[in-house]
């Protein structure tokens, strides 16, 4: 029975610290057994998890969705905007277990006094129920992570506005938290993402990322709320409140050892597994060839002819075996041993929400420098060179429109989780095409849908949220997309 406990606590989201087994064990006897857990030894268990569970969303759905790549299966849909209820369950698992880890370690951090660690716990927990709440709508936040022992397997759905509010104000709570340059509270090797116990100056880095991602929580809702707009404007005037990324090496991407455990996921995939019968998406290689885009040979492997051809998006089923039989170019394999695909966000998107704010009216400043520090970041974060004549070419040259800001953020959010698809909802940027194989009234999906499991072990509350949110259904879109 108890094992059942855990197992449901877990699918609907109100797990347990599934960090060790005997970790649990020994709590149920003595609860008093976490004051002992110092709050570094969590930490990246939590980056790793967290990071792998948006990596392979990115690599399975949102590119898919983005047109990044093509599959060249039958049996996948995504491309049409198909995607099957189970698909819904490993994101929403992931998080959830990896988010009562966090919750642990802010709990020790709190006992021991430790400011850095708890704000680092306060900044990862709203990454990644930011991640929830895009891709489900409304979750179980308030009451969530409140699984055995306490059998509380009823909880309800926090709409996502106030998941918004809270998770923006906890940023602010950890921004003040955080002393700069201070090492305490971790030790050597228990920062796979800043290296903060060694290096004084990664705990200043880890304050940015906690802003950073602050700007970009305002900014997904700042057309919804004149608070977020408000607050945005602030913090961009307030570099010395609120320090953001200001160079690539403050970007926050997760410094994988390739040595085990912390491999990236696809380091042992062969070739032909991690590109799974994929090729690069025509939209994403076309727009990079039409600018002699240099990171064209760093994330795209040639076709066998040496070309870089990719594939139509949304293809009609009856013409799957001419579009199966194309030599296309497709991911390249040397990603499945990067350390740069680890992304939580990067100094890129920075300065693409500080273009975009600029040319909403929301702040003041240069919309095109901005624009162009996003896009000779995102190049030279990819150790590529940015050439002389790059911002005088068609199509990169700035043309004041939101929707070249956006088309170049959506590149440089890369393999960044599912980054792209949200944004793609918010702003609808890129202008991507339509394929003809997508089934009349069909169009991108506004979420995912919530897992079976949820439904069944929560009717009660999962009935309460469909009829206030709207229909399960990938159409329904969330608060802020409305």
């Amino acid at each position: 029975m108890k094992k059942y406990l855990v197992y449901l606590s877990v699918a609907i989201g109100i797990g347990m610290s599934v960090s060790c087994t005997k970790k649990f064990e020994d709590m149920q006897h003595n609860p008093e057994t976490l004051k002992v857990v110092p709050a570094g030894n969590f930490l990246n268990s939590i980056l790793f998890n967290g990071v792998n569970a948006g990596l392979r969303e990115s690599h399975r759905i949102n590119n898919e969705l983005m047109q990044v790549t093509v599959s060249q299966v039958s049996s996948s849909d995504w491309h049409r905007y198909i995607i099957k209820t189970t698909e819904s369950d490993y994101p929403w698992e992931n998080y959830y277990i990896t988010l009562n880890n966090v919750k642990d370690m802010r709990t020790s951090a709190k006992l021991a006094g430790e400011r850095n660690s708890e704000a680092i716990a306060l900044t990862l927990w709203a990454w990644m129920f930011q991640q929830l709440t895009d891709i489900y709508g409304d979750i179980p936040y308030t009451d969530a992570l409140r699984g055995y022992p306490d059998n509380q397997l009823q909880n309800r759905f926090d709409r996502q506005q106030d998941v918004y509010g809270d998770l923006i104000a906890k940023l602010d709570t950890a921004n003040r938290l955080f002393i700069n340059d201070s090492i305490r509270g971790l030790e050597q090797g228990e920062d796979l993402l800043f290296n903060s116990a060694a290096v004084p100056a990664g705990m200043t880095k880890w304050k940015k990322l906690c802003n950073s991602l602050r700007l970009r929580l305002l900014m997904r809702i700042a057309h919804k709320s004149d608070a977020a707009r408000l607050e945005l404007a602030n913090m961009l005037a307030d570099q010395k409140k609120y320090p953001v990324m200001m160079n690539n090496d403050e970007s926050a991407v997760l410094k994988y050892t390739n040595v085990k455990p912390f491999q990236n996921p696809f380091f042992s995939a062969r070739d032909y597994d991690f590109n799974t019968d994929r090729g690069i998406g025509a939209y994403f290689v076309d727009a990079l060839n039409s600018w002699k885009d240099p990171r064209i040979p760093i994330w795209i492997q040639p076709a066998g002819d040496g070309a870089f051809r990719g594939l139509p998006s949304g293809f009609r089923p009856e013409v799957f075996d001419t579009v199966a039989s194309v030599k296309a170019a497709t991911l390249h394999v040397n990603l499945k041993k990067s350390n740069l695909i680890g992304t939580i966000m990067t100094y890129a998107e920075v300065e693409f929400i500080r273009a975009e704010a600029i040319h909403r009216g929301y702040a003041p400043g240069n919309a095109q420098t901005a624009y162009e520090n996003g896009v000779r970041a995102s190049i030279t974060y990819w150790g590529a060179k940015v050439p002389d004549d790059f911002f005088s070419r068609a199509g990169i040259a700035y043309n004041n429109s939101l929707e070249q800001i956006c088309t170049q953020k959506y590149f440089a959010l890369f393999f960044n989780d599912m980054q792209q698809w949200f944004e793609y909802r918010r702003t609808g940027f890129p202008a991507i095409p339509r394929g003809d194989g997508i089934p009349a009234g069909t169009n991108m999906p506004q979420r995912m849908m919530y897992p079976i499991i949820v439904q069944t072990i929560n009717s009660a509350n999962y009935n309460d949220v469909i009829a206030r949110q709207g229909a399960d259904a990938l159409a329904t879109k969330v608060w802020w997309s409305k």
